[in-house]
């Protein structure tokens, strides 16, 4: 009978979805928060750990499973915005939006400007 229950039981452990915690999610909008906080600075995943105090292979997992996406996509989509912003703001050139945006090559970030928003960064630029 007991190893019946211990079977029901691991099945029914192995069946049931992972939830995340409490814990791991105010580590990931910690993450988050110093991220756009830093936005436009160099931001390495080392310098992320460190800064915030979390592993880097916690800070992956963790924020993989609350936001849906990948620190590098992360911050990768919000240095567009900012150049997106930016460009039909200021109407900064587009170099310039290349550089805000974390590019050293404007045709790298036209190509993924274009990928992002479905336009090229002179289509809105003001």
């Amino acid at each position: 009978i007991m190893c019946q229950a211990c079977t029901v039981l691991v099945e029914a452990d192995a069946a049931a979805p992972h939830q995340p915690t409490a814990l791991s999610r105010r580590q990931s909008e910690k993450v988050r928060d110093y991220i756009l906080a830093h936005v436009c600075e160099d931001l390495t995943l080392d310098r992320i750990a460190r800064e915030v105090g979390i592993s880097t292979s916690s800070i992956q997992r963790h924020f993989k499973e609350h936001f849906g996406t990948t620190v590098s996509d992360f911050i990768r989509q919000e240095r567009l915005e900012t150049a997106r912003a930016a460009l039909e703001r200021d109407g900064i050139p587009i170099s310039q939006a290349a550089y805000l945006a974390g590019y050293r090559n404007p045709s790298s970030f036209t190509t993924a400007f274009k990928k992002a928003y479905g336009v090229t960064p002179k289509h809105r630029r003001a």
